[in-house]
């Protein structure tokens, strides 16, 4: 019986020497490349939202616009310069579409366009302000969201809003 044992403990042996060339020499776990991972799924585009943002809709759509088909360095040097405040969280946004390009798809961000930009209608806050002869009247503190997504130049748009 010993003589079993041992030649299954063999097996495995070689077994494991079989497994470890397959492995990466980095010493980490062998985890399956980002082109293997995504074979099968449509290419993703990398995009960023931010919700409930403190600007009205129509004063980001104006900022948007400005940025909307042109490529990320130049709408980063857009916003950088743009007077009004919409600018800001919309640059935050384009930021942050920058890093998931990055990060989760592995792309150039210098190669990208803005090809999605998207600014749509949150809630609005209602806040009552006292006016004469004891009346009040109604101030809308208005939100939005707004969606940046980034592609390569010959990607089409997906609409604006």
């Amino acid at each position: 019986m010993s003589t079993e044992t041992t030649a299954e403990a063999t097996d495995v042996e070689a077994t494991n020497d079989v497994e470890s060339t397959e492995a990466p020499e980095t010493g980490q776990s062998p985890e399956p490349a980002r082109s293997d991972r995504s074979r099968n799924r449509a290419p993703a585009r990398p995009q960023a939202t931010a919700k409930f943002v403190r600007v009205s809709a129509r004063k980001a759509r104006l900022v948007a616009d400005l940025i909307r088909g042109a490529s990320v360095p130049e709408a980063q040097a857009i916003l950088a310069f743009s007077t009004r405040a919409a600018a800001e969280p919309v640059r935050k946004v384009l930021e942050s579409a920058m890093a998931n390009a990055d990060h989760n798809a592995g792309l150039d961000v210098r190669e990208l366009h803005v090809v999605r930009a998207t600014v749509d209608e949150g809630p609005t806050m209602r806040r009552f302000r006292p006016r004469a002869q004891g009346r009040s009247s109604r101030i809308n503190k208005r939100t939005c969201h707004i969606t940046i997504g980034l592609g390569l130049p010959g990607d089409e748009a997906e609409g604006r809003a």
